[in-house]
């Protein structure tokens, strides 16, 4: 059979090419999920004959995508990397990064296997250490006798039509294909061909007709002549078709600049400079200022979408309420969006609900050669105590406990550690002599304490359930998520209890599991590797479809879209559009350590697959400028351009073809300026008649309001939770015992300073915070404030009236002197402010950094 390579010159116009009757009855599989939506809204009478390349290929090589051999993999690959015999100082550090890395160094090894290069045929003389590591791990496997890295080509017609019936049927199960023309493969818009494709483009056609189709427009021929470079190394003729030539037109409306924009753009490329100076003078790009404004631009539209769909109850995705379609020549303002709507792009899945950070969390935690439970850090805690696993009183308890007296257990560095000191500090808390209750952690209720305590010790039995026994006898993976199966099934019994979402994404889960069939043991590390991609694994399909700014390779069918767009106003925003994001040279897609230099140094290109990939690689770099053309050239409907100003402390330019046809930059507004945050607001108190406001209560009104509201009005006292704050207290704590204890008496330097330290000793039996650093920082800044007095006035001083006061403003102001403090005030003014005026706003002031309520603070917080 064949490989034919047809163009088309409008995509809204492919029933008019002379090849559509060859066409319409194949199956067509496309680069990307947006280019099925685009060609299935444009032509509906393909609809069940269009789905995605990357399903036909997991259906045509089901054995090498499937999740078991590529976990299996992983764990090759870890054993391969302690078999390394790393000759060199930095050997562990090497071993480590290699490690560390295993997931791309499979994917490298993959694309070695597809390409099917031989490891002995390798030049090393160019390559770094990392990549010359990477090759004697692939020699390790090419030895081994039974690999997971056998990558099993198609071998018969009916394994290939078998192939194309499951990949279809993947997203239109109940269609029927008896008709369907299976002598003929449509592939729809690859510019950048991987192996596997490669492949599978050479299997398919040995007993069908194959048929890659692209889009291609000659009058802008310097841009489209990227797509002419790789397909022309197929050594088939490519029938450019000159037909439909799409031109602007101005009875198209709102897009009518945005047309002219390309063709101007196309035509500048070529060296054709076209005065369009009349339509384009109104054309603006919007400058965002950084990558956050940016974000939050999108984040705010996606927002408006959510609140569109919530008023209209509509099942679909909220992207279809979207105001503007976003697509970005950078993919960094995702990294920011991602953190905010996970489920948006295609990752709300086990690992990203409380109940899969539980598990992330347990296995951070877990110190495999100590077989212990280290605590590197409390955040894992937190995750694990806010999951929902451990049962509590009421929700939020333990977290909130356990952030009371993070400050108290911060040096340790077990979990059985913090078990034990906590447990010490029973004895402490719910006593309010002595002042120790104005620190957070002994001001808890000892029931709440207890609870925590419980809590940890039971975390730590589930931990060591897990792995305590990970290094005992073989089979230690299967055995690991048996017990993982079990422990969510007691776990999520009640499953009525959980929502709809939930239920699903633990069904898939467990379903997942009981699938496992892993024979090998592999180390620890691997399991980390292996266990975030069971837990993360979806089996849904093109979610990238979902993501709320796509990057320039969805526009192709994306941008199909807008000629049946409907609403008015719908509107194509193009972002990112500086010199730097769209001109990229080093944006080439390959798993660490490769990178273009490796296959263009390493290893002959004499076959055609590893030609046609390495070209694709290489021609990347000019794709962006390609799918720019493409959008504006056939978008439909409104358009916005905007690009990012500032980037890592430099500034961006415009893309400089837009500069050459004067595209003017328009600072970005936003519709929100001058909107403020309100101060926390209480609601007025009614005192009855209470006038007793203490010197102090007056000392916190006057510096603050805000600070006053807390802390006389809500705690009714100061409460010290910072651990920096409680070290502060805790010197001035020390200086009074030492007043209260010596007064009026004339020590000797060194009675001084065993008085200071015998007193401390005393105190940090209770308090527990302080390291050694801090202890000696603390006796000796006492020893020297007192030495300095007993210099001065031969002796410590006598309990006067002025000095008890200014020993009990020591506990409420820490640093501050009296003489310092305005202790002036009016009761009935007060009341009356109490009563009426109840916005307490905060003051900021050098003073703030010694403020016990400084972590609840609006006004700290924007300036710090």
């Amino acid at each position: 059979m064949s490989i034919t390579i047809y163009t088309y010159s409008d995509p809204y116009e492919i029933k008019r090419e002379a090849f559509w009757d060859k066409i319409k009855n194949c199956s067509h599989f496309c680069v990307s999920q947006t280019m099925v939506n685009g060609l299935t809204d444009i032509y509906p009478a393909l609809g069940n004959q269009l789905t995605t390349l990357r399903i036909f290929l997991n259906s045509l090589y089901k054995n090498w995508e499937d999740m078991n051999t590529k976990v299996k993999q992983i764990m090759e690959v870890d054993n391969a990397i302690n078999k390394l015999n790393v000759v060199s100082e930095n050997g562990d550090n090497i071993k480590r990064s290699l490690e560390y890395n295993t997931k791309s160094l499979v994917s490298c090894i993959r694309i070695f296997k597809e390409l099917n290069l031989e490891p002995e045929n390798f030049n090393l003389s160019r390559l770094n250490i990392d990549q010359m590591y990477l090759i004697e791990i692939y020699k390790i496997i090419c030895k081994r006798e039974k690999s997971s890295f056998k990558f099993e080509r198609v071998e018969s017609e009916n394994e290939i039509n078998v192939a194309i019936e499951n990949a279809l049927k993947h997203k239109h199960k109940n269609s029927e294909y008896n008709n369907i023309d299976y002598d003929t493969v449509v592939i729809h818009g690859v510019h950048q061909f991987s192996p596997a494709m490669l492949c599978a483009i050479e299997d398919v056609s040995k007993y069908k007709n194959v048929i890659l189709l692209f889009n291609y427009q000659e009058q802008y021929s310097e841009i489209y002549k990227t797509w002419l470079n790789i397909y022309s190394l197929f050594e088939e003729k490519i029938s450019i078709s000159n037909d439909n030539v799409f031109t602007p037109m101005s009875l198209l409306g709102e897009c009518y600049p945005c047309n002219v924009l390309a063709d101007n753009f196309g035509s500048l490329a070529n060296g054709e400079f076209k005065d369009s100076s009349d339509i384009l003078s109104n054309v603006e790009i919007i400058e965002f200022e950084n990558l956050t404004e940016f974000a939050g631009y999108c984040a705010m539209l996606f927002e408006t979408a959510r609140e569109r769909k919530k008023r209209h109850h509509d099942l679909s995705p909220a992207l279809k309420y979207m105001p503007e379609q976003l697509y970005s020549a950078s993919g960094k303002v995702n990294d920011i969006l991602r953190a905010y709507f996970p489920e948006q792009f295609g990752e709300r899945h086990f690992l990203d609900y409380p109940i899969g950070h539980f598990f992330v969390s347990a296995v951070e935690m877990w110190d495999n050669d100590k077989k212990n439970i280290k605590v590197d850090n409390v955040s894992s805690i937190k995750e694990c105590l806010s999951a929902g696993i451990i049962s509590e009183k009421r929700s939020g308890q333990l977290l909130s406990t356990f952030n009371t007296v993070e400050s108290y257990i911060i040096k340790e560095s077990t979990l059985s550690g913090i078990i034990k000191k906590l447990s010490k500090l029973k004895k402490y808390v719910g006593n309010q002599q002595d002042d120790f209750h104005r620190i957070g952690y002994m001001n808890l209720p000892k029931s709440e304490l207890v609870d925590l305590i419980k809590a940890l010790k039971e975390l730590e039995e589930i931990i060591k359930y897990f792995f305590v026994d990970f290094d005992e006898g073989g089979d230690n993976f299967n055995r690991f998520y048996q017990r993982i199966h079990d422990f969510i099934v007691r776990r999520t019994d009640q499953m009525d209890k959980l929502d709809e979402e939930m239920k699903d994404v633990i069904s898939r889960l467990l379903d997942r599991m009981s699938r496992i069939d892993l024979p090998d043991t592999g180390t620890f590390v691997c399991l980390k590797e292996t266990m975030s991609f069971y837990l993360s694994q979806d089996d849904t399909a093109g979610l990238s479809a979902n993501w709320i700014v796509r990057d320039f390779e969805q526009i192709d069918g994306d941008i199909l879209r807008s000629r049946k767009q409907t609403k008015y106003g719908e509107i194509y925003h193009f972002c990112c559009l500086s010199d730097k994001d769209i001109c990229a040279a080093k944006d080439e897609r390959l798993p660490w350590p490769l990178d273009i230099n490796f296959f263009e140094y390493s290893y002959e290109p004499l076959d055609q697959k590893y030609q046609i990939f390495l070209r694709s690689k290489l021609e990347f770099k000019n794709f962006k400028k390609y799918a720019l053309l493409y959008g504006l050239t056939f978008n439909r409907v409104g358009y916005k351009l905007s690009y990012v100003k500032n980037e890592n402390n430099k500034d961006n330019e415009i893309f400089h073809i837009f500069r050459i046809l004067g595209i003017k930059p328009k600072k970005y507004r936003s519709e929100n300026t001058g909107v403020f945050v309100p101060r926390i607001q209480y609601p007025p108190i009614k005192l009855n008649d209470v006038t007793d406001f203490s010197d102090v209560d007056y000392i916190r009104y006057n510096m603050c309001p805000y600070k006053f509201a807390v802390e006389s009005i809500v705690q009714g006292e100061t409460i010290y939770r910072d651990r920096f704050l409680i070290i502060f207290y805790m010197r001035a704590y020390l200086e009074n015992n030492i007043i209260k204890k010596y007064q009026g008496q004339n020590l000797s330097n060194m009675a001084l300073r065993e008085a200071i330290t015998e007193e401390y000793n005393n105190l940090d039996d209770k308090f527990r915070i302080s390291n050694e650093y801090e202890k000696t920082q603390i006796i000796s800044g006492v020893y020297q404030y007192f030495k300095k007095i007993i210099k001065k006035e031969s002796r410590l001083p006598r309990i006067t009236p002025n000095i008890q006061t200014e020993m009990d403003y020591k506990k409420d102001f820490l640093t501050l002197k009296s003489k310092d403090l305005d202790n002036s005030g009016d009761s009935s003014e007060l009341i009356d402010m109490l009563e009426n005026d109840y916005r307490y706003y905060s003051k900021y002031s050098h003073d703030c950094m010694y403020c016990a309520s400084k972590d609840v603070c609006l006004q700290f917080t924007e300036q710090s």
